[in-house]
């Protein structure tokens, strides 16, 4: 487990105004996504009451449309609280100025895509120590449905910070409209499930390496792919 240095602490730790910031956006965006995914698609999540009600988790999911990352948020933020969520995502999603806004005032932060950003790691390690963090494992979206393999940095990630990790699935997501796909996007029923803590425990007595890390993120992709086959019927044929 990594013990923070004092520098580490003023340059991870969220200032007061982006906390501010964060808790506003919820009040103004989740209403509007309400309406949306909630009433014109009957989406639902299954397992809230798997998440605990403090800081310090990962909400570690599979990842198939972009569309995953409005949705998880929706049914995990805490409404009436302070509590942070925070997500790490591409840089060249900040390159565009208002996005960048858009999903800085979600919580989201850069990090590098095919390339170890070590900077990113401790800072996700730090956030997943004191606030909400949503994490894909599998650090890309599958363009097949299928799960893919958790990648060995994010079980650093764990290692690291000691979190509560809940394994989660979405379903369905992939039929949500994107241009180019001209599919019927009214009216289908997206799921997000919320499983279990999962007891990590034993990871954490085994040295610190990449084999190690790599246990870590199988062990929560394998949480995954229980979810998957539990809830299979929810998903549209």
């Amino acid at each position: 487990m990594i013990d923070f240095e004092p520098d580490d602490e003023k340059k991870y730790e969220l200032s007061w105004l982006r906390k501010l910031a964060i808790s506003v956006s919820r009040f103004i965006f989740l209403p509007i996504f309400d309406v949306f995914f909630r009433l014109v698609n009957r989406s639902r999540a299954i397992g809230i009451e798997n998440l605990p009600r403090n800081g310090g988790v990962m909400i570690a999911s599979n990842h198939v449309s972009g569309v995953d990352t409005v949705l998880i948020p929706l049914y995990a933020i805490m409404r009436f609280s302070f509590m942070p969520f925070m997500a790490p995502a591409k840089e060249e999603l900040f390159r565009a100025p208002v996005i960048k806004w858009l999903i800085w005032l979600w919580g989201a932060f850069p990090v590098k895509r095919r390339a170890r950003d070590y900077e990113a790691m401790k800072k996700i390690a730090y956030c997943c120590r004191k606030y909400q963090v949503m994490i894909f494992p599998e650090g890309t979206r599958s363009k097949t449905g299928e799960l893919l393999r958790g990648r060995a940095g994010v079980g650093w990630i764990v290692y690291a910070s000691r979190p509560t990790v809940i394994p989660t699935l979405v379903i369905n997501t992939d039929r949500f409209f994107w241009p180019g796909k001209p599919r019927p996007w009214f009216g289908i029923p997206y799921y997000i499930v919320f499983g279990e803590p999962l007891n990590l425990s034993r990871f954490y007595e085994m040295p610190d390496c990449k084999e190690t890390s790599q246990a870590i993120a199988d062990e929560i992709m394998k949480a995954i792919a229980a979810l998957r086959e539990k809830h299979r019927d929810l998903y549209l044929k």
